[in-house]
């Protein structure tokens, strides 16, 4: 295949764990027609038709339903592409976001955004990879065991396509098992099973990311790329991260609480004391509040099940919270469906403000629509994007 591969499409490809691109065989060449390419199992479970691809400006155009061009000469240079092992070229996670800017909402653009940045990808295997990935080495148990906040700071660093860890659930499953009569009946067991999360190092640097959308800016498409990187301004682990984020960092007519002095897993040391309590010597805070002025700090802990799931992991991060209280900070345990209800998302607010010497104010009707929009956004089916 001679074309790049760019915008949605390459997001779906480094959406793609290493592990699985290596399950399937390279694509067929462009000779042999585009109808047999779209048919190949790569396209099918992963990239998708339309299939995106750049070309230079006067190149031809093409729009139907197995692939669509677009002209963008900054994203088909030598420096903004590499050649994959499945034999085509894609646009580099860098580019690929510009491209993406022409098909993305303002906002689905910000959550790739944080994304790439971020150390997670959202990635649902077909059911026959599946079945592959359970004969990897690497057990569901042990991964799951990995799965602390800490730990997703630790992957190795020497290789450049490590494989991604993969986050599991535990969930309650029913299974029949015969009764000392020889009857029938079903016994509630605990399992894990992987999600669509996968744990990995970032594919862009925050920093490289302003550098890039500063120097596009004056590019078709720039100015709303650069906009969207403006909203970008930490390092995630999670999509509730990411939404946990939003909604309290951004400004209040964009639906945010207004929080100035955000830091995302914001690396905190700890003192002698709370490192015999939390077993280990320095604790990430998945959102960092600060009060410069009374130099005070509240953490607030997203608990999302696949992450901490139950148990010793769940266990882990009670220490790490008690160990941080213990230091004088105020810890907030945050849910999914907490950050999803106005009303509940609002006392947070309120408390963080109390507690941190900050002035509340009640959010203006108009104020409040644009968080009802924003929560929309941002808690969303993360699949979903770039669809």
């Amino acid at each position: 295949m001679d074309e790049i591969v760019c915008a949605n499409t390459a997001f779906r490809y480094w959406r793609c764990p290493p592990q699985v691109r290596d399950l399937y065989p390279r694509l067929p060449s462009t000779e042999d027609g585009w109808r047999a390419l779209s048919q190949a199992p790569f396209v099918t479970d992963v990239l998708k038709t339309p299939i995106i691809t750049t070309t230079a400006p006067g190149g031809v155009n093409y729009h139907s339903g197995l692939r669509t061009t677009i002209h963008c000469e900054d994203a088909s240079g030598v420096d903004s592409t590499l050649e994959t092992t499945l034999g085509f070229r894609v646009t580099n996670p860098l580019a690929t976001l510009f491209t993406m800017a022409r098909f993305l909402s303002p906002m689905d653009l910000v959550l790739a955004m944080y994304e790439f940045c971020g150390w997670f990808s959202v990635f649902e295997p077909t059911a026959a990879v599946e079945a592959e990935l359970r004969k990897a080495k690497d057990t569901a148990k042990n991964a799951a065991k990995e799965a602390t906040t800490e730990s997703l700071f630790d992957l190795d660093e020497s290789q450049d396509e490590a494989p991604w860890k993969r986050v599991y659930a535990r969930v309650k499953v029913k299974e029949p098992v015969k009764g000392p009569n020889g009857k029938k009946k079903s016994k509630e067991v605990t399992k894990l099973k992987g999600t669509s999360l996968w744990m990995r190092k970032p594919l862009v640097e925050l920093h490289e990311l302003h550098e890039y959308a500063k120097k596009m800016k004056s590019r078709k498409w720039g100015t709303k790329f650069y906009n969207a990187t403006q909203m970008v301004t930490g390092i995630a682990a999670s999509p509730l991260e990411v939404a946990g984020i939003l909604l309290l960092s951004l400004p209040r007519f964009r639906g945010g609480a207004g929080f100035r002095n955000v830091y995302v897993n914001d690396l905190t040391p700890l003192t002698a004391s709370a490192q015999s309590i939390a077993g280990q010597n320095v604790c990430y805070g998945d959102i960092v509040i600060v009060n410069p002025t009374i130099m005070k700090a509240g953490i607030v802990e997203l608990q999302g099940e696949v992450i901490h799931g139950t148990g010793a992991v769940l266990d882990h991060d009670v220490k790490r919270m008690t160990a941080l209280q213990t230091m004088g900070y105020d810890v907030f345990l945050v849910t999914h469906d907490m950050l999803n209800d106005a009303d509940q998302l609002d006392a947070i607010v309120r408390s963080l403000c109390s507690r941190l010497e900050l002035r509340y104010r009640n959010k203006t009707e108009a104020q409040k629509t644009a968080e009802t929009e924003l929560r929309a956004n941002v808690m969303c089916n993360w699949l979903q994007i770039g669809c």
